[in-house]
């Protein structure tokens, strides 16, 4: 999750740039704006309006306590507009990242909510002004006008570029920080502030008695929210300030330093000075004895201008500043798409400001009375609480997010701490503005959902889609919508029927009632902001996984099945959903993430089958292009093997063949390339000629198996394999094993071991084949993977009931060993403990895994128990049904007889019957050239000769005649003398093979 957001937040500091032309000393002054807020605030402190009271000289510390709150809320501030470097609008369009997990409307809200805090502003200092203009320079004209007209300039000001409005704001700058300071030095300079007076404090209190007093320090505090926080302003241009990450920080503390003289130098030197009464009216009439002693009659002006130029910076900074929150948002996607047009040359954001200066003349010729200003407020204080909120987020989900300046340790949480004030000053002290003031609050809160849906529907049009009902989000918060309704009609409800005057139980009642509506917008917004963003994850990685990895794994599914191996390709792409929760929607999450980890791992397992395949393929198609090679050498070498040629072409494009259609036919081809090179090594006089078939010979026999074991293999996992049912005896299976595996264990001088339990000579129905399939496998790897020992075969009757006889039958071995690690990755296909493995013993991997599904599919198991070095055990387990006790009569039959009826179907009567008359004569003209062999030389051509001759004997079925030849073979190369008695049992052997009454014959 932390490293999506991330994502998303580097995304969102990518935006796009603007004009870098001010330094910190235009930022500081067009954020001057938000600093000497206090000045139109003091009368409605001290004084209040109308039915609304003030809080009396109590207001000086509690404009001290905004200020400490504010300052708290300062580097988490500098911290996240500074992760933004290209956007601008300060703290309150920084929060899209943030928010958007959770709920993307909470970014429109936030900064809609802040540009309505301004507004105001802009109308109230316009109207301070222009009673100061008409009071010395146009007593004839309307205060509206010349108001709307002080509007209209500022807004022509800034439509001119924000270097030429920093020009204009830091000559208003320079004027208002200079008198500011002179009406703080002047009066402790020349000792005309009463000091026990500036530090005197009376609270004002609506009604009697504690909670009274906590109601009247709340709404004071609330409505300072209104101007302490507001030096933040410094933070608007962030995206235009030269050198951003040194020069924002500067004004910033500029700022902070100026609102720190605004909000309580000021309000303590002049209630030293004027006392209360004069701070709670029109300060452009009273702070002239501020200035009187210096500057005598003149203070008067003095006093005035001095209200002029800081109502002037109030007019000004709405306009450049809180107008940019609504174009940067725009620009997000999170607001209407006209606010975000922009004036070319000037690069302003002129409908942003247009719709400002607007919204500002509006409400001044309301006459921007203080409850408009405190309903302002309260959005006011959603958009600077929710940036402390956002940073949180940020450090809490995405710690490792690029961050230029980074906030000192607890600053964040003091920081949530000042909102959590400014919050509950909000539900304590929001009422004591009245009914009027806590709903309008409420519908300017809420504006940002309806300015959020306005975009969506724009984007809905464009996208061909405008049933905005049918969201979720849209049903959950129009359900919001209704509750809260319904709230505000019980409560107007319930006031009416309290007493008309003010006392402790309808101020608790309309406490409640701004908690409730709070608690419902949060949760309106929040809530089904986190569900229809859940669900819409959900719903946009569920449509990437079906159109792009499940799709592609069903296509390749497919191609796996024609035999396109180059189709089978699988891309792993998911899209995990961020998990934020522990609820529902977060069960939800994680199970869509785990369903993707499946299918992602059998993409893996399909990619990693196509991969072995094709290496497979691979080395078919590399033995197959030596096999030509060879057999190309072989025909320019001697003419005589041409026929042997085109009978091994005939043999490849059988194979050729094979691969295309996937056909078992593959092996009759090989068989007969087998039976030819046989002739060739007996026939080629010419001895390369000779190495050249043996290598033939050689290369073809390891093909088969290989091509054996995938076909058979194929055939299993295709469930090609029919599962038959005959009589059969384990011993007698278990013997013909056995004697198959002989010369090979005879070669590595291996001994063949019994260990037949009782029973195991009974006859059974089972599948004869598979069992001897799963014996081979087993005692042909104990064989392979041992040098020196014996091999054990074990035969035990476990569980007998009255139906069926559970048969444990086991193959162990005194071979290399597994080790525990590699358990697991025998049994898979093309796989083997280690590579070293099949460099060192051959083979591709398919016969564990072969054995594994024949037992499986006969109902049983397989498994091992294995120690490196020490040797393996394998096992499996058999459920069969027993019919006798006896075994099975062998008759006269012949084993050979068989092998050899099957190997003459396979490479036809004329081969067949050559390779038996090679054979005969090869084993007539080995014997006496044994017999005749008196030189080293001599007696090792007679070793060759018995080694060629029992290659084909192995070849033909005749198991025992090729042991003996291989017994003859080894006392020749160690040169040990061959005893009568062992000649004269081959000489037998083979008359009794090829006598003419033989059925091999």
């Amino acid at each position: 999750m932390s490293e999506a957001i991330a994502s998303e937040v580097d995304a969102i500091g990518k935006t796009k740039n603007h004009r870098r032309t001010i330094g910190w000393l235009g930022t500081s002054a067009l954020g001057m704006g938000g600093s000497n807020q206090s000045v139109f605030l003091l009368a409605a402190l001290f004084a209040g309006q109308g039915n609304i009271p003030g809080q009396g000289t109590a207001a000086v510390p509690l404009l001290l306590l905004g200020l400490l709150l504010s300052y708290a809320s300062a580097p988490g501030w500098l911290e996240l507009v500074l992760m933004y470097p290209n956007r601008v609008g300060g703290i309150a369009a920084s929060c899209t990242a943030a928010f958007r997990p959770y709920s993307e409307i909470l970014s429109a809200l936030t900064g809609v909510s802040y540009w309505w805090g301004w507004v105001p502003t802009c109308g109230l200092t316009a109207l301070f002004s222009a009673g100061a203009i008409k009071q010395w320079l146009l007593p004839g004209v309307n205060l509206d006008v010349i108001a709307v007209g002080l509007v209209l300039l500022f807004l022509g000001v800034n439509l001119c570029g924000i270097r030429f409005t920093t020009r204009v704001a830091l000559v208003i700058a320079t004027a208002s920080s200079s008198l500011a300071f002179l009406s703080a030095i002047i009066p402790i300079v020349s000792g005309t502030t009463h000091w026990h007076q500036a530090f005197s404090y009376h609270l004002n209190t609506p009604f009697e008695g504690r909670f009274g007093q906590l109601t009247s320090l709340m709404a004071g505090l609330y409505l300072i929210g209104f101007g302490a926080p507001a030096f933040e302003a410094a933070t608007c241009h962030v995206g235009e300030t030269i050198a951003q990450n040194r020069n924002v920080p500067r004004a910033l503390l500029a700022n902070a330093a100026m609102a720190g003289l605004y909000f309580f130098v000021l309000p303590v030197v002049w209630l030293g000075v004027l006392g209360s009464g004069p701070l709670g009216g029109d300060l452009s009439r009273t702070l002239g004895p501020v200035y009187a002693p210096w500057f005598g009659a003149t203070g008067r002006a003095l006093g005035l201008w001095f209200i002029t130029f800081n109502m002037f910076h109030g007019t000004l900074q709405p306009l450049a500043g809180a107008s940019r929150v609504l174009s940067q948002l725009s620009e997000d996607g999170l607001l209407p798409r006209f606010l975000a047009l922009r004036l070319r040359a000037t690069d302003t954001p002129w409908a942003a400001a247009t719709v400002t200066a607007g919204a500002a003349i509006l409400f001044l010729l309301i006459g921007d009375p203080i409850w408009l200003v405190a309903a302002a407020n309260f959005t006011y204080l959603i958009g600077i609480c929710l940036p402390n909120i956002a940073v949180w987020l940020l450090r809490r989900d995405a710690p490792q997010a690029h961050r230029p300046w980074r906030a000192p340790r607890g600053t964040i949480g003091l920081g949530l701490g000042a909102a959590t004030v400014w919050g509950l000053s909000t539900v304590l002290g929001f009422e004591q503005f009245g009914i009027p003031t806590v709903v309008l609050g409420i519908i300017m809160g809420y504006s940002g959902a309806a300015f959020y849906a306005w975009r969506k529907f724009e984007d809905g049009v464009r996208r061909g889609r405008v049933n905005m009902f049918g969201s979720l989000h849209v049903k959950l918060t129009g359900s919001m919508l209704l509750v809260l309704a319904l709230d505000a009609t019980g409560y107007i409800i319930a006031v009416s029927k309290i007493l008309a005057q003010r006392n402790s139980t309808a101020v608790m009642l309309e406490d409640i009632f701004v908690a409730v509506a709070m608690l419902t917008i949060s949760v309106g917004i929040v809530l089904p902001g986190m569900i229809a963003h859940s669900a819409d994850q959900v719903s946009r990685a569920a449509s990437h996984l079906v159109g792009g990895m499940l799709s592609d794994f069903l296509k390749a599914m497919d191609a796996l099945g024609r035999g396109d191996l180059e189709s089978t390709h699988v891309r792993v792409n998911t899209r995990p959903v961020q998990v934020r929760s522990r609820d529902e929607l977060g069960m939800m999450a994680r199970n869509f993430n785990l369903m993707q980890e499946k299918i992602a791992h059998a993409v893996h397992g399909l990619n990693g089958a196509r991969n072995g395949l094709t290496t497979a393929r691979e080395q078919l198609t590399s033995l197959n292009q030596s096999l030509s090679e060879r057999f190309e050498r072989e025909r320019l070498l001697n003419g005589e093997l041409l026929l042997a040629k085109e009978d091994a072409d005939s043999g490849n494009r059988a194979k050729s063949e094979f691969l295309a259609a996937m056909s078992h036919e593959l092996r009759t081809p090989m068989n007969g390339v087998i039976g030819m090179s046989e002739l060739l090594i007996e026939s080629c006089a010419d001895e390369e000629a000779r190495h050249f078939a043996q290598s033939i010979h050689f290369s073809a026999t390891e093909l088969l198996g290989i091509l054996e074991n995938i076909l058979a293999y194929t055939r299993i996992e295709s469930d090609t394999l029919t599962q038959e049912e005959n009589e059969l005896c384990l011993q007698q299976l278990a013997e013909e094993a056995l004697g198959a595996a002989t010369p090979e264990a005879t070669r590595k001088r291996l001994t063949l071991a019994r260990q037949f339990g009782p029973g195991s000579n009974r006859i059974f129905l089972g599948d004869a084949n598979k069992i001897g399939r799963i014996l081979s496998c087993l005692i042909g790897n104990a064989i392979k993977f041992t040098e020196a020992g014996r091999i054990t075969l074990g035969i035990a009757i476990t569980t007998e009931d009255a139906q069926d006889v559970v048969v444990k039958i086991s193959v162990q071995d005194t071979g290399i060993g597994i080790s525990p690690e590699q358990h697991g990755n025998i049994f898979a296909a093309f796989s083997q403990a280690d590579f070293s493995t099949t460099r060192k013993h051959g083979g591709i991997g398919l016969g564990l895994a072969m054995a594994r599904r024949l037992v499986e599919g006969m109902g049983g198991e397989l498994g091992v128990t294995s120690q490196t070095g020490v040797g393996s055990l394998f096992w499996f387990t058999l459920r069969l049904r027993p019919t006798g006790d006896a075994p099975p009569s062998t008759g006269t039959a012949d084993p050979a007889a068989e092998i050899a009826a099957d190997l003459r179907e396979e490479i036809g009567e004329v081969a067949y019957g050559q390779l038996l008359t090679n054979l005969q004569h090869s084993i007539e003209d080995g014997l006496t050239l044994v017999q005749n062999a008196a030189s080293a030389e001599e007696i090792q051509v007679a070793a060759g000769l018995m080694r060629v001759v029992r290659f084909s004997a192995n070849s033909l079925g005749f198991a025992t005649l090729a042991q003996m030849l291989h017994e003859i073979e080894q006392g020749l190369r160690e040169r040990r003398s061959v005893s009568p008695e062992a000649l004269e049992r081959l000489t037998q052997a083979a008359a009794r093979y090829f006598q003419p009454q033989n059925p091999a014959n």
